[in-house]
């Protein structure tokens, strides 16, 4: 049995964790965990699956193209966008739907320290974008600039912290040679990585 939480089941449905929670509940008809641990609820994949395909929650259209996602291969941008959606199209460091963060899409000359460290710049919606990756917490698939139109899957990985300290941030700044960096996210690699993406 394959188990869910929270974020893997709001990665599902392309929603925010809230939205789940809201289901939790509200809904009577959304299935019950298997076990309420003290990192919270846990389901049945297989459940959570058959009731977001019932209830026209489910993404199928980009279920295959996820689960067949390679690290270390490369992608272009528009298949990112038909994979993911989002705003992807629009260059967007970490596409979104709504208030969900997709995926993250890192060049290693705005961040040398990609995938593990990101510095975020300074302008309103790039930080907006941090500050809701902040809230949803959890792990994102990440790809690494390569190229023109070349990104490089790099796997899923989970966001650590989120600090708009400077002291967090000045030296990696210094060394990356930006003076627009605001604040900075760091990421640890997931063990998923060690599989094809499964849309968690």
């Amino acid at each position: 049995m394959e188990l869910v939480g929270i974020s893997e089941i709001a990665a599902l449905a392309s929603t925010s964790r809230a939205a789940i929670s809201n289901w939790v509940s509200r809904d009577p008809s959304f299935p019950e965990p298997v076990a309420d641990l003290a990192c919270g609820q846990i389901w049945n994949k297989q459940e959570i699956e058959l009731w977001l395909r019932k209830n026209n929650h489910l993404r199928e259209g980009n279920m295959d193209a996820k689960a067949n996602l390679q690290v270390g291969q490369i992608y272009t941008h528009d298949y990112i966008c038909k994979t993911f959606g989002g705003d992807a199209k629009g260059g967007s460091y970490l596409p979104q739907n709504k208030q969900t963060i997709l995926c993250g899409c890192f060049t290693t000359t705005m961040n040398p320290e990609a995938p593990e460290v990101v510095l975020v710049g300074n302008g309103p919606k790039i930080i907006g974008k941090a500050e809701i990756l902040a809230a949803q917490g959890g792990s994102i698939p990440v790809f690494l600039k390569m190229g023109t139109n070349q990104w490089k899957y790099q796997g899923m990985f989970e966001l650590l912290s989120f600090s708009k300290n400077p002291a967090d941030f000045e030296a990696k700044a210094t060394l990356a040679d930006r003076n627009d960096v605001a604040a900075i996210l760091t990421f640890s690699e997931s063990p998923a990585n060690r599989k094809p993406f499964q849309p968690v």
